[in-house]
């Protein structure tokens, strides 16, 4: 028994020892050792009084694009507790006054006063000011998608008429127009929503930049979508024309028309008859220029107005 009280004093004066020892190694590193020097990489560079240069008619255009390795020395525990979300790199642009390039110092802001910054990597920033430009464009509604068989898009509405673009010169002058996007893809009724605003310059290709800022970001907007039919063309003759004795159409004319409006308008629609001809509207050739009578709010894919070719039956009486 006195051997077992010996074995369990002398593990306990070990753990005792090993714990003292990790606490004089821990007091030697953390406070008594030398300073310790380390990098904390790409910090971004946070650029100040940028409004002062929106009040002189300027835009930072790169102020995105630039991080900073800062080279630090200092006590062990305060060195390793720095990082991106606690050290701030800044570079002041009020003194920037005309476009073009330039180049800025940056200043080093640390958490911990016993710190010393050794070393920026760059020390120098080089940054482009552009002109800042403000324009007022029209509103457009840009479907996309398709929508169901037999269905097409209509006429398109916004809430807002026009919104104001904010950003570069050399961005801003590159815009043709402003959609709001909406997707159509398989719809048979129309579309309503709050749609998205996107930029467009030449060829429809989309401009998407960080320094442009919109009035607004989106707007209610909608798109009609119409139902189309196929439908036989009805000659109709004004009551000094006897069609059935005198005047019929030529088998080469066009036969059908293909028609679109609201569903269940189209549903309804058998035939487009045209507007009434009289015999002073067909010439000597045959011809005559005639024209769809149209039920409101239905509009024909094929266009309003035909060139119909007229052959003559005159029958005569025995």
């Amino acid at each position: 028994m006195k051997l077992n009280k010996n074995v369990l004093s002398d593990r306990t004066l070990k753990i005792i020892s090993l714990i003292i020892a990790i606490g004089l190694w821990l007091y030697v590193i953390q406070v008594q050792s030398p300073d310790v020097v380390r990098t904390v990489k790409n910090v971004p560079v946070v650029f100040s009084q940028k409004d002062v240069l929106e009040n002189r008619g300027l835009i930072l255009i790169d102020d995105n694009e630039h991080t900073v390795d800062v080279k630090i020395k200092g006590i062990r525990r305060y060195a390793y507790d720095v990082n991106q979300t606690n050290i701030t790199v800044i570079a002041d642009v009020s003194n920037l006054d005309k476009t073009g390039r330039h180049t800025l110092q940056t200043n080093v802001v640390l958490p911990y006063g016993s710190l010393e910054i050794l070393d920026k990597n760059p020390s120098i920033l080089p940054v482009t000011v552009d002109e800042l430009m403000k324009r007022e464009f029209d509103v457009t509604v840009m479907a996309v998608g398709s929508p169901k068989s037999d269905y097409i898009t209509g006429n398109t509405q916004t809430q807002a008429k026009k919104i104001t673009v904010k950003g570069p010169k050399s961005i801003v002058a590159g815009i043709e127009k402003v959609a709001a996007v909406l997707d159509v893809s398989g719809k048979s009724s129309d579309v309503a929503a709050n749609a998205p605003l996107t930029l467009f310059g030449s060829n429809d290709k989309e401009i998407q930049s960080p320094y442009l800022s919109l009035s607004t970001d989106s707007i209610d907007a909608s798109c009609e979508i119409l139902k189309t039919k196929e439908v036989n063309i009805v000659p109709t003759f004004s009551g000094n024309v006897d069609n059935a004795l005198k005047y019929l159409p030529d088998s080469n004319n066009v036969k059908t028309v293909r028609i679109a409006g609201a569903p269940e308008t189209i549903d309804e629609i058998t035939e487009i008859q045209t507007k009434p001809i009289s015999e002073y509207d067909i010439g000597k050739d045959g011809n005559a220029m005639v024209r769809l009578s149209l039920p409101k709010g239905v509009r024909s894919l094929d266009g309003e107005s035909f060139t119909f070719r007229f052959s003559s039956k005159i029958e005569t009486a025995e």
